[in-house]
């Protein structure tokens, strides 16, 4: 790889892997029952990271300081992006490295599936302009979890439950 290139990924992922790390260390307190880990994203960001280290291999010895560089600014975002994970707490839920207290969620539901147990928030808007506009947030429990899981949102958000309408595909 040239030097431009090296340096451009060098920087996006550093960038990328400290504002991953900094959303980490704000909002892993807030969390009391973490979300299923494995999803097609984290996979996919696993495998950029398994794929970089190939790299490593690949070039044999033409690997420049550059590669080295490049290749630790990969595995820096990556980590943090593994480690940063959704859930809820007794204070609120987290969803995308993004903290909602209870008092914004106005309802849940949830859809128990053979592998895992989807939960959704209907949080309230974050934008000033459209208060009545709200956004649904998806969270995936492992079934280990379900039964302290419910327990815990009938606690914290009781009144709240609601059936939702689903899109059917």
């Amino acid at each position: 790889m040239n030097i431009y290139l090296n340096s451009i990924i060098s920087v996006t992922f550093t960038v990328f892997g400290i504002v991953m790390l900094i959303r980490w260390a704000r909002i892993h307190k807030y969390i009391m029952i973490q979300d299923q880990q494995w999803g097609y994203l984290r996979i996919m960001v696993l495998i950029l990271g398994l794929l970089s280290m190939v790299s490593l291999f690949a070039g044999g010895t033409v690997n420049t300081a550059w590669d080295y560089v490049r290749i630790a600014a990969t595995l820096l975002a990556v980590t943090a992006f593994m480690a940063v994970h959704d859930g809820v707490g007794e204070d609120g839920l987290v969803s995308a490295g993004k903290f909602y207290p209870w008092n914004e969620v106005r309802a849940y539901d949830y859809r128990e599936n053979k592998n895992h147990v989807a939960v959704y928030f209907m949080v309230e808007s974050q934008n000033e302009k459209k208060p009545d506009d709200y956004t649904t947030k998806e969270l995936d429990f492992s079934n280990q979890d379900k039964e302290v899981l419910l327990k815990f949102l009938k606690l914290n958000l009781g009144r709240k439950y609601t059936r939702m309408k689903r899109k059917t595909s």
